[in-house]
């Protein structure tokens, strides 16, 4: 049966559909009023997907003057990856039974994650790589888990994980999903965890080594300009 999404569940969506694309940048204001008019709602929806926004720390609250999107750092980055590499290897773990078997939506989206890391089109390869892993942790049949795993989203969209597909090598990234599929597929649970948790980690190892950089390390410095 379709999932019948409410009002609330729409507008948090679509807020962070915006925030992850970059079209609501950090420290911008999300004002209630806007909002309403352009999803022609009443203010009810809108203002509790904005309280809910505040409470998973998407936005932060301003005294009397609504909300703003919360800036995140690359420490809670890496902490959110690390976190999430062990729940995708539980996920695995747990969903490859129901998950074995071929011509599933997940190979076409392991597919489309490929072709548009080709493309270049990095918010395209996002939302595929988005939907990839949530239906892994979906198949898992654990509501706690796909919970916790949701609640990582907006620390997981950040800026610093666009610089990593920019930075690495887009393609090789992308076709890292192909084997996931396979080990999947053949049933087999612990190679499938195996390579999930591998996935995120070599993220969190690039963000590591990343981290003295925008800490403004001398060795990360610029150079100063000659006179």
């Amino acid at each position: 049966m379709p999932l019948v999404m409410s009002l609330r569940e729409f507008v948090r969506n679509a807020l962070l559909d915006r925030i992850a694309r970059g079209d609501l940048p950090p420290g911008q204001r999300v004002i209630e009023a806007t909002l309403v008019k352009e999803f022609a709602i009443s203010a009810t929806p809108v203002r509790e997907a904005i309280r809910e926004l505040v409470a998973m720390g998407v936005l932060e609250a301003q005294n009397n003057k609504g909300a703003s999107v919360r800036q995140i750092s690359l420490h809670e980055t890496i902490e959110a990856f690390q976190v999430r590499a062990a729940l995708e290897a539980l996920a695995g773990r747990i969903a490859t039974p129901r998950l074995k078997r071929p011509g599933q939506e997940l190979r076409r989206l392991a597919e489309a994650i490929v072709e548009s890391a080709e493309r270049r089109d990095f918010a395209v390869f996002q939302e595929h790589n988005q939907q990839f892993h949530r239906t892994i942790v979906e198949a898992a049949g654990n509501s706690i888990l796909l919970k916790t795993w949701d609640s990582l989203f907006f620390q997981v969209r950040t800026r610093f994980t666009m610089d990593y597909l920019q930075s690495a090598d887009p393609e090789a990234i992308a076709r890292e999903h192909l084997p996931i599929v396979d080990a999947l597929e053949s049933g087999d649970s612990d190679l499938a965890a195996s390579l999930l948790a591998s996935h995120s980690n070599q993220l969190v190892q690039f963000l590591r080594r990343e981290q003295p950089c925008h800490q403004g390390t001398p060795a990360c410095s610029p150079e100063p300009a000659s006179k």
